[in-house]
């Protein structure tokens, strides 16, 4: 029997788990339902074979060529640096060190930490010196992985420039795919709670010993910022087209209009849903919940909680536009016939992706549950 303190509610419970299981299976929390043990044995050996396999395909997606775009007999191709390069050529450099950081640096670095945190538990050795430190890096790090929303970025990239020029993905472009399957499946893999224990990191569940109240201050100060970048997010241009030397700027309610209007409407969709409509309902979840602990509300707290978590998981997606924005600058430039020019609302915009992330991680569910009563007694589920 093992004894957890659910991170979501606080609850102390006990959760049947013992160190002989051998079949795999989840541990929900009995008052809030949170994940409290993802238990897959042998999960080593499976983990480090995708992370040895997707740094294979990272080297050759770094390697070759991306995408090319042929227009009026006019031929571009780029590379997964391109983006980050025009943008940075463009005067962001800001924004393109974070689109690099997450397109291949961080993703990088992920598979870096399975190899060297996994490596010497498959193989029965000692732990790392500061493994502990580095096992609680990767689960945090791994929240905030975005290589497979870039992927879904260029899909929606081609979608638009498909009614302007021929697109053909190169040996990156299907290596990177292979790279993000392999990202995926290793962090999805791993059993956190064994390997934490194993590298010495047992209170890695109980957070603090109270819910942090504190943690409301900052969550408000997040979201007033947030919901005032939102604004030019949406009322300045997010791209400005030149074509024909005529300057034509769009925001991001235009380019959801065109891509209906190209019969993409399921793009059209997407885009809409991950660039305005989750960045406001986040927004509004969040105050929501802040008010809510604030005003002392002892009612619906599995309602709230689960609204807690669908905030922190659709965060990350709102990044679709911005490098959306990093390939079009990349790929379409032809001089004075056609170009893309990041536009003043990415910064914006990018702004209300990361406060809207950092203000769902600085909150305290917990909270939710505070003016609750303990449950009585313990149980397994």
């Amino acid at each position: 029997m093992q004894v957890k303190t659910c991170h979501e509610c606080g609850l102390t419970q006990k959760t049947g788990i013992t160190a002989s299981r051998s079949a795999p299976c989840r541990v929900q929390c009995c008052r809030c339902r949170s994940t409290l043990i993802k238990y897959q044995p042998k999960f080593a050996a499976r983990a480090l074979g995708y992370a040895i396999s997707g740094l294979v395909f990272l080297v050759i997606a770094a390697s070759f060529s991306f995408l090319t775009l042929t227009a009026a007999g006019r031929a571009q191709s780029i590379t997964l640096w391109s983006g980050v390069e025009t943008v940075w050529a463009q005067g962001y450099p800001l924004l393109a060190v974070i689109v690099g950081l997450q397109i291949v640096l961080m993703p990088a670095l992920l598979m870096l930490l399975v190899i060297y945190l996994l490596l010497p538990y498959h193989l029965g050795l000692k732990p790392p010196a500061i493994g502990a430190r580095l096992g609680a890096l990767l689960q945090h790090m791994a929240a905030w992985n975005m290589a497979d929303v870039f992927l879904v970025g260029v899909l929606v990239a081609l979608v638009k420039l498909s009614a302007m020029a021929i697109v053909l993905p190169g040996m990156s472009f299907i290596a990177y795919c292979g790279f993000c399957v392999c990202l995926v499946l290793a962090l999805t893999t791993i059993d956190y709670h064994t390997l934490l224990q194993w590298l010495g990191n047992a209170g890695h569940n109980s957070h603090h010993s109270r819910p942090d109240k504190r943690s409301l201050q900052r969550c408000w100060a997040l979201l007033l910022t947030a919901a005032i970048c939102f604004i030019p997010a949406n009322l300045l241009p997010i791209t400005i087209t030149i074509s024909a030397g005529q300057s034509s700027p769009g925001t991001l309610l235009d380019g959801v209009i065109t891509l209906w209007g190209m019969g993409s409407w399921p793009v059209a969709s997407v885009i809409f849903f991950a660039s305005i409509f989750v960045p406001l309902a986040k927004i509004f979840s969040l105050t929501y919940l802040c008010f809510s602990v604030q005003s002392g509300m002892t009612t619906r707290q599995q309602e709230r909680t689960s609204l807690y978590r669908l905030t922190e998981f659709f965060g990350r997606w709102s990044m679709i536009d911005v490098f959306v924005v990093a390939i079009l600058v990349s790929l379409v430039q032809f001089g004075n016939l056609v170009a893309f020019y990041v536009g003043p609302a990415v910064i914006a915009f990018f702004a209300v992706v990361i406060l809207t992330m950092l203000a769902a991680e600085s909150f305290d569910p917990r909270l939710i549950w505070n003016p609750a009563p303990e449950a009585g007694s313990e149980k397994s589920t």
